[in-house]
């Protein structure tokens, strides 16, 4: 397990005038802790999730995972660290409509040269998709589609599991139960769960609440 830093971590785009989208940022997310990330839309929230995924690069700052700042690897070793040891999960579920959801789940155990030995079936039981391995992901629900995308996110044993907007495109019931699902799993598996969310009903089971306004860490209120 290990923590991530984050030290005066800027991202801003474009030429002069230049829009900053985060503005020196700092805090520490420590192992198994579930950190809650709020804000209104474009105050910076999914930025700040890219780049502690390493799916961005700060225009300054560093983030650090076991004290190595990640955005020095190079292309290779940052594309291995983000297979290996994350999971992310997205409003849009990104499933791959050509992969029935068992292969969608045995995806991120081929990339890491795992074998299946029952995970795939372990996984779908643990999220209440027992069976429905051979169905193709435009036969499921949106509920069913992001409990997949759960699933593949954890299956492959990750210590980070970043989410984004995870509920964005659910009802009220399957929202509240894909958020209790990953909390659940993710404290089960001592994983570290990153969600940048709208919903405030999250923000009682955070660990770690942080705010951003203009594209800067606040108090909450």
């Amino acid at each position: 397990m290990a923590d991530i830093a984050f030290e005066s971590l800027s991202r801003w785009y474009g030429e002069a005038p230049q829009r900053t989208v985060l503005d020196r940022v700092s805090g520490t997310i420590h192992a198994g802790e579930f950190v809650v990330v709020v804000g209104r839309s474009g105050s910076g929230k999914s930025t700040l999730l890219n780049l502690l995924g390493g799916l961005e690069s700060p225009s300054e700052g560093v983030v650090r995972i076991d004290g190595t700042d990640i955005a020095g690897l190079g292309d290779r070793p940052l594309t291995a660290l983000r297979r290996r040891r994350m999971g992310f999960v997205f409003q849009a579920y990104n499933l791959i409509p050509t992969l029935c959801v068992a292969d969608n789940l045995r995806l991120p155990l081929s990339l890491n040269g795992l074998d299946d030995e029952g995970r795939v079936d372990q996984w779908l039981a643990r999220v209440d998709l027992e069976g429905r391995g051979g169905d193709w992901p435009d036969r499921l629900s949106g509920g069913e589609q992001q409990r997949v995308a759960i699933a593949r996110a954890l299956i492959h044993e990750p210590d980070f599991i970043l989410a984004d907007e995870p509920t964005g495109n659910l009802d009220l019931e399957n929202a509240e139960r894909i958020v209790s699902l990953l909390d659940g799993l993710c404290r089960a598996e001592q994983r570290t769960l990153i969600m940048v969310t709208h919903a405030q009903e999250v923000v009682g089971l955070a660990d770690q609440l942080l705010t951003i306004r203009d594209g800067r860490l606040v108090d909450a209120e």
